[in-house]
């Protein structure tokens, strides 16, 4: 991974233009000795599992290292085990699983490595997980319903992925996440609020269309990389008749906002 691009100083010397030089090459020295470290860790204790190519690591982040893309995924799991335990029973759902982030590090737990299911609309991402891995992976649409029947799984997470869904769409899959839970299943779901549409980078469209209506929708060049933008009052709108939301967090996911949600009826 090159680094250089990071170091632009206003260097006035060539001292100056050397000791950033010499920082760039001590990071990125730093970088592949974690990336050495964690694929050591993987071979031994994760069942050797391997690391996307580098173009569908693009797909799940801006960053395309090999230790950003671990270090993203270990604090996914970590997450979803706190929440659902480290051996589940029911069988769960990571809707949105992308090319494995999350699941590189579930895998190495028997009971998900038997209940784990994942689905995603990304075709390369599955073909991989499925051809490399032979992951339990589905291709999913970006329009309900999902490939599953009725009351199928026992929990679901899905990280940034309603992130990416026009907020007049989030009923519509709030209620196809109903369906597919077993009465009484948890999902855990982020998603983009308050602090990032109100945030002083945002075009001042956005933060008024935020303010007036409680949603806004900024559109990205880009994988995947279209922006919804909900407030709480807004989601507990959308979660009505469906689901009860057992606890929620500001910002409770790095900078997204995290609710855990029990299936009602």
């Amino acid at each position: 991974m090159k680094l250089k691009s990071f170091f632009r100083p206003n260097a006035q010397s060539p001292q100056e233009l050397e000791q950033c030089r010499k920082k760039s090459r001590e990071l990125e020295g730093a970088v592949e000795a974690a990336e050495n470290v964690i694929g050591k860790l993987i071979k031994r204790h994760y069942n050797n599992w391997p690391v996307p190519p580098l173009e569908l690591r693009l797909h799940v982040g801006a960053r395309d290292s090999m230790a950003n893309f671990w270090l993203q995924g270990m604090n996914s799991s970590t997450r979803v085990m706190e929440i659902f335990g480290e051996q589940p029973t029911a069988p769960m759902l990571d809707w949105g699983c992308g090319s494995g982030r999350t699941l590189t590090w579930l895998q190495g737990y028997p009971g998900w490595k038997k209940t784990y299911h994942g689905c995603d609309v990304d075709a390369e991402a599955i073909q991989w997980l499925q051809t490399s891995m032979r992951a339990n992976v589905t291709l999913c649409g970006d329009l309900p319903p999902l490939p599953y029947a009725a009351e199928s799984f026992g929990g679901l997470f899905a990280f940034s992925v309603l992130t990416h869904i026009h907020p007049q769409r989030h009923r519509q899959w709030y209620a196809e996440l109903h369906r597919v839970l077993m009465p009484g299943g948890r999902a855990y779901v982020t998603q983009h609020g308050a602090s990032i549409a109100q945030h002083a980078d945002r075009p001042a469209i956005v933060t008024q269309q935020f303010d007036r209506q409680g949603w806004a929708w900024l559109e990205h060049a880009g994988h995947y990389k279209n922006a919804s933008m909900v407030s709480e009052s807004f989601t507990q709108q959308c979660l009505a008749g469906l689901f009860e939301v057992e606890d929620f967090k500001d910002c409770g996911y790095q900078n997204q906002d995290a609710y855990l949600l029990r299936r009602l009826g």
